[in-house]
């Protein structure tokens, strides 16, 4: 049964947490003396910065594949073994 894990401060929410995932929050809540609000909050934090990260990459990648520059996977093997070449030879 999922636990309710409800996050006060600045804004509240309520957040359905799986058992195993509360659990281990609670867990290292506990041997980190740091307030669970706190962890989950970090771990929020990471997760949204994560994830923003990502949809940046795809938006500039999507840019770049409108601009035209893009390669084809045989141009990327090229390149990379132009690259492994002239490593090799010094």
């Amino acid at each position: 049964m999922p636990a309710t894990f409800a996050v006060m401060g600045t804004a509240g929410a309520s957040v359905n947490l799986d058992e195993d995932v509360h659990e281990e929050l609670h867990k290292l809540a506990k041997r980190s003396s740091r307030p669970l609000s706190a962890l989950a909050n970090d771990a929020l934090r990471d997760f949204i910065r994560y994830e923003n990260q990502v949809a940046a990459a795809i938006d500039r990648g999507i840019t770049d594949l409108e601009a035209g520059r893009a390669r084809t996977t045989e141009e990327v093997f090229a390149l990379l073994e132009q690259q492994r070449l002239a490593r090799t030879r010094g």
